[in-house]
């Protein structure tokens, strides 16, 4: 037989061992499909109803059927011309209502290069790295680039890709290295243009090299890259090194103060911000591993508390700026240090004369200082509102570990700037997608980092109050998460319509919340309570701040919003049996969620509604509705696949109980995987409704 080699990268190609000849010719496109989807598909396997809707969105069931039985013959004939009529495939196997590849007859390049990613992540050696930065041969299935069900596996491969990139070009980095760093960063770049850390790390390369004119000219593309994408502007690190390098190039002659250089002097007249072009100190780039090399040490130390930067080991004791997630990173060469406002050059009175205040890179510079950091101020302000801007139009289009990395960063560059309550409101942005996506406790650590002040203007302390209470929603504690809100509802309500609550700091509006309003930050708090009386069983409760949160959101004016609030009055008059009046709101919160590209939301809106045509006795529309939810919610899984196939189960109980036995098993893995208590006690329930259905 020989085990089948399936290559989906650089291109899709299928080849048997023991000297078969490769599968060269398909009679139907749809058979090749039906293989790809399988191969592209972790674990490869699939239930016959996604693979129809894949591969015909938009042929009646029964067509479907026809079509999918006629792409499997020729698909197993394909790969395996010699198969007898009637004779089960080896390679491709039918169990009911799954289709699969058949383990360990079928191998994977992806899967390969997958593990070999992951292993090489955990255990971080450079030639495990190396091997697994080879493995990565192509794009996956560039042929189907634009295919949607290719996009997750796609996005993960890419993902680790590049992680397994910037941990090797690191690594070569710390080895002394920077050529092949820089094959390695060059190759990320040209892979994704607006990826800053591997921008940062080529100009790292460059500079150790003494290469200052690339490192200068690599900036440039940086800030194109970035502009195109999002109109944004590199962040305070990609900025420090820019400095260095033009330093780098007009350093002086002679000797230089460099930190870890024992014999080094500051030459007179030096220029505030020169670059050793001799020894420099190791460091790990930023974004990456939480380690980094001290100052004339061999041996990696634990930056403690850094969530994606290492922060420097720094000899007088200054460390990240107050309210940071993300410490600075030192990165070499190690700029010069000079005390703001002195000669060039000068040695601060009563030091060493090897460790001076800081200038340009330091963390505590006083605003408005000759050495105060020259990126500070309206750019970088602007860089961070971008970032949070970005992180928005991420997580509504799915891609929440991008939104959660961008939130960091502009998180980390409100920090540097010593804006406590743009930090505040970004961190309760920040806080709000880590409990959707990640879990509620990284979202309680976030907001624990970043308390807003006393003093902070009741939006920022309502804000970070509604973050909490959202955390707590999605842990289960309902009645915590409901007093919560209450609180933040008081905030709003009391304080007084001053500007300055409004604005403030770097453009505040604009850091955690948008361009939030009064009117948008009462339609959350209300909507908030309405959510949690009703899980708790409390209808007559839950209606008035239902009510009152619908007319706060349509006074707000946002979309997104207004959907959010539909969906609790849908789901409350659900509850409380208003079923008609429940479909209602659900269609209004649908038709914003798709008018607004938002697909998880879509995906939840579907599963809701097909629940309560059931209810209403319409099990076709019902069928209809929860396909398309799960449809659309496969690509992102966890909490909003669980919702969907939840539905789609409780439409099938009655009429395919095993099928949605299936279903149900699925849903709960992927409510756990989500972490999300509402979600893992509607499997529940749904399980309990099968079972009496079961009798």
């Amino acid at each position: 037989m020989g085990v089948l080699q399936l290559r989906l990268l650089g291109g899709f190609h299928a080849e048997r061992g023991q000297g078969v000849p490769p599968v060269e010719r398909w009679a139907r496109p749809g058979a090749r499909t039906l293989v790809k989807l399988l191969a592209v598909t972790p674990g490869h396997q699939l239930h016959r109803e996604r693979v129809m809707a894949v591969c015909w969105p938009h042929a009646e069931l029964a067509a479907a059927q026809r079509n999918l039985r006629v792409a499997l013959h020729a698909a197993r004939h394909a790969l395996e011309p010699e198969l007898v009529p009637r004779a089960p495939s080896s390679y491709l196997v039918a169990d009911g209502t799954l289709l699969r590849l058949a383990p360990g007859a079928v191998v994977v390049d992806a899967d390969r290069a997958e593990a070999l990613a992951e292993r090489a992540l955990a255990a971080g050696s450079v030639p495990e790295l190396a091997a697994a930065w080879a493995g990565f041969t192509g794009e996956l299935l560039p042929e189907d680039r634009y295919a949607a069900w290719a996009e997750p596996r796609r996005a993960r491969l890419a993902d680790l890709r590049d992680r397994v990139g910037l941990a090797l070009a690191t690594a070569r980095l710390a080895e002394d290295s920077p050529e092949e760093a820089a094959t390695v960063a060059r190759h990320l770049v040209d892979q994704t243009p607006p990826d800053e850390r591997a921008h940062r790390l080529l100009m790292v390369a460059y500079v150790r090299q003494g290469r200052y004119g690339e490192a200068v000219r690599q900036y440039e593309r940086c800030a194109r890259a970035l502009a195109a994408e999002h109109g944004g502007l590199p962040g305070p690190e990609t900025e420090r090194l820019r400095r260095s390098a033009l330093a780098g190039r007009r350093a002086p002659a002679g000797p230089v103060v460099v930190r870890g250089v024992a014999d080094s002097g500051v030459a007179p007249g030096a220029v505030d911000g020169a670059v050793a072009s001799g020894p420099v100190d190791r460091v790990a780039a930023p974004g990456l591993a939480d380690l980094v090399v001290a100052p004339g040490s061999e041996d990696p130390v634990a930056a403690p508390g850094s969530a994606e930067l290492g922060a420097a080991p720094d000899p007088a004791g200054r460390g990240a700026a107050p309210g940071s997630a993300e410490a600075d990173v030192a990165l070499g060469p190690v700029e010069v240090d000079v005390v703001p406002g002195s000669a060039e050059g000068d040695v601060a009175p009563g030091s060493a004369g090897a460790d001076v205040a800081l200038g340009p890179a330091g963390a505590d510079a006083a605003p408005g200082s000759a050495g105060a950091d020259v990126a500070s101020g309206p750019a970088e302000a602007d860089a961070a509102r971008v970032r949070c801007d970005w992180a928005r139009t991420l997580e509504r289009s799915g891609r929440y570990d991008d939104a959660i990395r961008v939130l960091r960063e502009a998180l980390a560059s409100y920090g540097q700037q010593g804006l406590a309550d743009a930090c505040a409101m970004t961190a309760s942005r920040l806080a709000e997608v880590l409990a959707r996506h990640r879990t509620s406790r990284e979202a309680h650590a976030v907001l624990a980092a970043h308390p807003p002040a006393a003093q902070a203007p009741a939006e920022v302390r309502a804000t970070c109050r509604l973050a909490r209470a959202m955390a707590l929603f999605h842990e289960g504690d309902y009645e915590a998460g409901l007093g919560a809100a209450r609180e933040a509802q008081e905030m709003v309500e009391g304080a007084e319509a001053s500007p300055g609550d409004a604005g403030g700091q770097g453009g505040l509006a604009d850091g955690g919340e948008g361009h939030a309003s009064r009117a948008a930050l009462l339609a959350r708090a209300l909507a908030q309570q309405a959510t949690c009386n009703g899980l708790l069983g409390r209808f007559d409760a839950a209606e008035d701040p239902a009510r009152r949160a619908l007319v706060a959101a349509e006074q707000a004016g946002d979309p997104a919003l207004l959907a959010t609030v539909l969906s609790v009055l849908r789901e409350n008059a659900r509850r409380a049996g208003r079923y008609e009046r429940a479909v209602a709101h659900g269609r209004r919160a649908l038709a914003l969620a798709e008018q607004q590209g938002r697909p998880t939301a879509t995906a939840f809106e579907r599963a809701n509604l097909a629940e309560l045509q059931l209810l209403l006795g319409d099990t076709e529309e019902a069928d209809r509705l929860a396909r398309a939810a799960v449809e659309l919610a496969e690509p992102f899984g966890g909490t909003v696949l669980a919702f969907a196939l939840t539905a789609q189960a409780r439409v099938r109980t009655a009429t395919e109980p095993r099928a949605a036995e299936a279903l149900l098993t699925r849903a709960a893995r992927c409510a756990h995987e989500g972490g999300h208590r509402q979600a893992v006690d509607e499997v529940r329930a749904a399980r309990a409704e099968w079972e009496a259905a079961r009798g």
